[in-house]
């Protein structure tokens, strides 16, 4: 969890999410984010996936390529995996193998210089355009799906197929 995970967290929280969110990283990071009040609580990748409902893997490409394979057994059917990697292509391909999830590729062309849960703002994304990159259309009429982009226009980002 770093500035993109974060800021997303954060987002939810300002737009009326009022779910839990849970947050796998390093204990540090973990700390960090609990005192910026970003999460409700860490948790080990096992034990958040089995109670998300949405999977939002924000990290360096080669994580997020490594974590997709071993999402698959550690997911409740149905839920809704997304990322926010800078390249697609492989990560899409990966996620296009899960099975018991559903996959949707994404790219929010936010950021800034600086780096990390502490720099996490609520309103990084406000404006900003999230690119999404389904397989098929129909991908994104599925209830995980509107629901999630339901949160992107919560949170002010401006949805890109």
């Amino acid at each position: 969890m770093g500035l993109i995970g974060g800021s997303f967290a954060l987002a939810l929280r300002q737009a009326g999410f009022a779910g839990r969110i849970l947050g796998v990283s390093s204990e540090r990071t973990i700390r960090q984010a609990l005192e910026l009040h970003v999460i409700d609580a860490g948790a080990t990748l096992e034990a958040a996936c089995a109670q998300a409902d949405l999977v939002y893997l924000a990290g360096p490409i080669h994580s997020i390529l490594d974590l997709i394979p071993r999402l698959d057994v550690l997911v409740r059917p149905g839920v809704l995996i997304t990322d926010a990697g800078s390249t697609k292509s492989m990560i899409c391909e990966a996620g296009a193998r899960l099975r018991r999830a559903q996959f949707l590729g994404g790219h929010p062309m936010a950021g800034k210089e600086s780096r990390g849960v502490g720099a996490a703002e609520a309103d990084l994304f406000q404006g900003r355009p999230y690119l999404l990159t389904p397989r098929e259309p129909s991908e994104l009429q599925t209830a995980a799906a509107k629901e999630f982009c339901g949160w992107l226009q919560a949170i002010g980002a401006k949805q890109r197929v």
